[in-house]
């Protein structure tokens, strides 16, 4: 599997975990309406809660998409924070939002001094929380910055996705995507960039053009120190950039109709932290904590040619075994944990928390997310004028052992095909990077060399997908002195920190 790993640098944000170091404010009288005045601000406030279904409790911190998690045990929740400005969502055991808490037809409210958020209620179909609390909310976002295309909607002009962590309103026009400013999105103005309600760390729509584009995973990442004393440290940790992401490669043919799961045996999740060389000679170890269930899985073989100094679980084995342990790699130089783990069932999106241990004892989490996952491949449409049928045989042409003629007076091959879905024939992804895999075959399917295009932006989004590649120049039919028979062409949708999907056919001379 062709997999690689951007390693940008990141903006730091804070972390996922309730603030032990934080002391719990005095329980004070509770917030009043909205519009009312808050308790004055002290060092914590305590947020507790009971919810009549079982998962966990999403607090985010808005002006800093800081995110804690919270369990939720015999159906009650407590933790302590920092004061601020608070969205509340409801997530399951694979970390995946579930519903949002809405009041006064806001998202966000300002938690000022401890609050009890009472009995919330939840609404499955409408993928909502309620409670009857008085909280004070925070007002809607109602100028529109330059980088956006809609005014802020209520929320019955919204549509609210969590699932797939993505909001998109089926009345907009789609538009051209436009690039979202992440130093707007990431101040307490633009807590909610679009005004659609859903917070930043959970919108994969923030500059509100009607589509789930890649580049609009925003690069969130927050970390806190427990216990918060070195502030240099900190302000390293905040440059780091966790990433997750979802790899998956299907045989045409397999599963046959391009859109259906489960494809669990062939996604993989590779799952990176870059670092640098100081501040690895200072990790003691690198875990994920508060895991989601799909991810419990087995260790799949690393990639990319990285050299492991400590050494690499067995592959195949339990991830659990290690006690969700990242291993250090070296990749020309750089310092990067890094593990590809095969899904215990299908990812789905999901929060994901780093916890990292020190030399010195000190611990501090980062969260991310993973945006979206591949329900399909880049589904290919079109072979040089011929349309591919759904479902495909196992043995059709094209498939590995039925391949496809490639006819002798053909200059160019030419592949169309659908953007991958991020759920059974729901939302595609737009935006990601379009290229070929090739790979020459000698008479007995053994590979004997291969080339690889470079990626082309997808960028005209009311047409499929295409590839046009030369015959002569990835087609050959002789490589370093061996007849080549066949090819095998990976029609690949790759995203800008290496997450890739494609869809695999076979053709022949």
């Amino acid at each position: 599997m062709h997999r690689r790993v951007g390693l940008t640098l990141a903006l730091g944000m804070s972390g996922l975990l309730a603030l032990s170091a934080c002391t719990p404010a005095p329980v004070g009288s509770p917030q009043g309406a909205a519009g009312s005045t808050p308790a004055p601000s002290l060092t914590g406030v305590t947020v507790t809660g009971s919810l009549p279904t079982s998962g966990k409790v999403l607090l985010i911190e808005t002006s800093t998409s800081e995110a804690t998690l919270v369990a939720v045990q015999d159906g009650k929740f407590t933790s302590a924070l920092k004061p601020g400005k608070y969205a509340v969502a409801l997530v399951d055991a694979n970390n995946q939002p579930a519903g949002l808490l809405i009041q006064d037809n806001a998202s966000i409210f300002d938690l000022k001094a401890s609050t009890d958020l009472g009995a919330l209620s939840w609404d499955a179909n409408a993928r909502t929380l309620t409670t009857v609390a008085p909280l004070t909310t925070v007002a809607p976002l109602t100028t529109v910055a330059p980088f956006l295309v809609a005014p802020w909607r209520t929320l019955a002009a919204a549509s609210l996705d969590l699932s797939d962590m993505v909001s998109l309103r089926p009345e907009d026009t789609v538009q051209q995507a436009k690039a979202i400013d992440v130093s707007k999105v990431l101040t307490s103005q633009y807590a909610d960039a679009d005004g659609d309600l859903v917070p930043n760390f959970l919108d994969n729509d923030n500059n509100e053009n009607g589509l789930f584009d890649n580049e609009e995973g925003l690069d969130l990442a927050s970390v806190r120190l427990d216990p918060p004393t070195d502030t240099a440290l900190l302000a390293e940790l905040k440059m780091l950039r966790p990433i997750v992401f979802d790899n998956l490669k299907l045989d045409a043919g397999e599963p046959g109709d391009g859109d259906s799961q489960p494809h669990t045996a062939r996604h993989v999740l590779a799952i990176h932290l870059g670092v640098s060389n100081a501040l690895a000679s200072q990790i003691d170890k690198v875990e994920i904590s508060g895991l989601p269930a799909f991810a419990d899985g087995t260790i799949v073989e690393k990639a990319g040619g990285w050299s492991f100094p400590s050494g690499y679980p067995t592959t195949g084995s339990a991830w659990s075994a290690t006690g969700h342990a990242l291993p250090l790699a070296d990749q020309g130089g750089q310092k990067i944990y890094a593990l590809w783990v095969k899904p215990k069932t299908d990812p789905t999106p999901a929060v994901m928390q780093y916890k990292i241990t020190l030399k010195s004892g000190t611990v501090a989490y980062l969260t991310t997310r993973l945006f979206y996952v591949f329900n399909t491949p880049a589904k290919v449409t079109e072979i040089n004028g011929t349309a591919v049928s759904y479902p495909i045989a196992a043995s059709a042409p094209g498939t590995r052992n039925n391949w496809l003629p490639i006819p002798s007076a053909a200059t160019t091959i030419t592949m169309k095909a659908q953007r991958p879905l991020t759920t059974a024939g729901g939302v595609p992804i737009y935006g990601m990077g379009v290229q070929a895999h090739i790979f020459y075959l000698d008479s007995s399917g053994n590979q004997i060399g291969s080339q690889i295009t470079n990626p082309v932006p997808d960028t005209a989004y009311s047409q499929p997908l295409e590839i046009s590649l030369s015959r002569a120049t990835y087609f050959p039919t002789i490589h370093d002195g061996k007849s080549v028979a066949g090819y095998q062409v990976d029609f690949t949708v790759i995203g800008r920190h290496g997450d890739n999907t494609a869809q695999m056919f076979w053709l022949e001379n």
